[in-house]
């Protein structure tokens, strides 16, 4: 466990190397919204992050803050994992604290071994190959497809190997896979476990069922970019139960976050919401980094880009952060129904400027974490011209294969073509 008084000594000498940054770019920030209020243009855009925070995830943060006696109370977290059951119709569920630790829970069920191959999409997170680096795993990447940038069946035929025991497949930007049940049907046939990524995509449904329940194991994500906000945070399922077993192994030796942890996490969940969602963002989010500026907590850490495993990997879910869940589940849907009204907004703006809108395949219901299309690689590079029309600030997921990390992978063209080209709308504006 990390010695608490020596880390917030760490962290205290960073903050005072960084203040006359964060005072420069509070400055700057303001400086914009002077201009901005003298050429009348919006103080604001929808926020790319943080959408599902309110008010009441602010209280919560700030009860567990004020009373830590139950902070190890894992009856709390029961109920979270329990009322994730419910939801999502699944039959086992396990919180971590992240979806990057869900993953590697869900490797070491499969009894993923060194040397045995995984397929993996050649456009992913850094955290994603990460995992199975750790476990010493050998990846295969395979090409996408640019409808919902899936894997491709095509391709992946082609990458399976004697040595090949799993294939990843993801639900990218919250859109349900393109090739999704031809790869279930290969997988099948081929003897090849299936882990669903589902960090993009909780809630999603194919066929009435959501996304997850259908291969041999899936995980999820909460961390604060994600469909649902617990700053950081994760969750295993399986609907095996021998699997299960295998997860509740992992799960019962991962210890818990420790307190620094815990608390650099709540006090993030008010630094976001006054930084990403309150009306008065412009500046009160300033003015709440400055105030918290030694509480600021990354999700992915240089040592992950760089593909070191952190000294924080492989923790379970504490009370507080389960807490969060809870709230977040109950608005989940709605705030699901938001994205796929803002959807229907993107479509008819792709209409309107020539840009064609994502695949929603048959028998699918997207939630739409980001409105993804391709533009002019020019577009991509420079986004001002988003602040016009559509009047948004756009992201840019990915920039690189392994986003963020800067790795090499070759022999995917269309991966190639969404590192260059592929921009994302907010997925909640309404």
């Amino acid at each position: 466990m990390i010695n608490e008084t020596e880390h917030t000594a760490k962290q205290d000498v960073t903050i005072l190397k960084n203040w006359p940054r964060l005072i420069y770019r509070v400055g700057r920030n303001q400086a914009k919204n002077i201009l901005n209020l003298i050429s009348g243009r919006s103080l604001t855009t929808p926020s790319l992050v943080s959408a599902t925070l309110d008010q009441d995830d602010v209280t919560i943060a700030k009860k567990w803050l004020k009373d830590r006696r139950q902070w190890r109370d894992q009856s709390i977290v029961a109920q979270y994992e329990s009322e994730f059951v419910r939801w999502n119709q699944s039959k086992h569920v396990f919180a971590f604290m992240g979806g990057r630790v869900a993953l590697s829970a869900c490797i070491y069920a499969l009894g993923l071994q060194p040397g045995d191959e995984v397929i993996l999409p050649g456009y992913t997170c850094v955290v994603v190959p990460n995992a199975f680096n750790y476990a010493g795993i050998d990846i295969v990447y395979c090409d996408i497809e640019l409808d919902t940038y899936g894997l491709d069946i095509t391709q992946l035929e082609k990458k399976i190997t004697p040595k090949t025991r799993a294939i990843l497949l993801h639900h990218l930007y919250g859109l349900v896979c393109r090739d999704f049940e031809a790869i279930l049907n290969l997988a099948k046939r081929c003897g090849l476990k299936v882990i669903e990524d589902c960090a993009h995509a909780t809630g999603a449904e194919y066929k009435g069922r959501k996304v997850g329940n259908f291969g041999d194991c899936a995980f999820y994500s909460s961390e604060q970019s994600k469909i649902f906000n617990t700053t950081q945070g994760g969750l295993a399922v399986t609907n095996d139960d021998d699997l299960a077993a295998k997860i509740k192994e992992y799960y019962d030796q991962a210890p818990l976050a420790d307190d620094v942890w815990i608390d650099k996490l709540l006090h993030n969940v008010i630094i976001n919401f006054y930084q990403f969602k309150h009306p008065g963002r412009w500046w009160l989010g300033d003015l709440t980094s400055l105030r918290y500026a030694s509480k600021y907590q990354v999700s992915t850490t240089r040592e992950e880009e760089e593909g070191n495993r952190p000294e924080h990997y492989g923790r379970r879910m504490p009370a507080p952060v389960a807490a969060l869940g809870l709230n977040q589940l109950r608005k989940i849907d709605d705030y699901n129904r938001k994205r796929r009204e803002t959807a229907k907004l993107w479509d008819q703006w792709c209409q309107n400027n020539g840009y064609t809108p994502p695949l929603v395949i048959p028998n699918s219901t997207p939630v739409y974490l980001r409105y993804p299309i391709l533009v002019e690689p020019e577009k991509k590079q420079n986004t001002y011209w988003a602040l016009k029309n559509p009047g948004v600030n756009i992201g840019v997921w990915f920039v690189s294969h392994t986003h963020p990390a800067i790795r090499e992978v070759v022999g995917c063209p269309n991966a190639d073509i969404a590192v260059k080209q592929c921009i994302n709308f907010p997925g909640v504006i309404l």
